[in-house]
């Protein structure tokens, strides 16, 4: 069984909603949306319902050019109920933003440790009929090796 998803993002202007170059909060819940389907997709095969967040923090800010991991982590399973707590992380930010000096447009900061921007947990719901058991994880190493005998 697969105990986590992280998807890594770049936040682009599309993100922002102000000139400030300020990602909402709310575009969070996209990516651990994102993030969450993976993770149930992998497990059970189907891409689940969410029935709610609870004990959601945000912490910081997150901004235009920011690289961000967004992390789903599995901690409760039940017949149906899936739990998971969800991360957001700034892996780094633009050098311009921070102020360094001589930083051109697209000059980053990496941090030696990611920096939480928010968090949460949310139940998630399989239907029992549509669950499927863990799926593959990874790539095909030759996907026409099985259709190579029909050419």
């Amino acid at each position: 069984m697969r105990k986590e998803s992280v998807l890594c993002y770049n936040m682009t202007t599309f993100d922002a909603n102000n000139l400030e170059g300020i990602v909402p909060v709310g575009r969070q819940f996209d990516f651990w949306g994102d993030a969450e389907t993976e993770l149930m997709i992998l497990n059970d095969g189907d891409e689940s319902l969410c029935l709610g967040y609870k004990n959601v923090k945000f912490f910081d800010s997150i901004y235009v050019g920011d690289q961000m991991n967004f992390k789903a982590t599995l901690l409760e399973v039940g017949n149906s109920a899936r739990t998971c707590k969800v991360q957001s992380f700034r892996v780094a930010t633009s050098a311009k933003r921070l102020g360094v000096d001589g930083a051109k447009d697209g000059d980053m900061v990496y941090y030696d440790e990611p920096q939480l921007v928010g968090e949460g947990t949310v139940t998630l719901v399989v239907r029992k009929h549509l669950q499927r058991g863990n799926q593959p994880d990874g790539l095909i190493e030759d996907p026409w090796a099985d259709i190579e005998e029909y050419l």
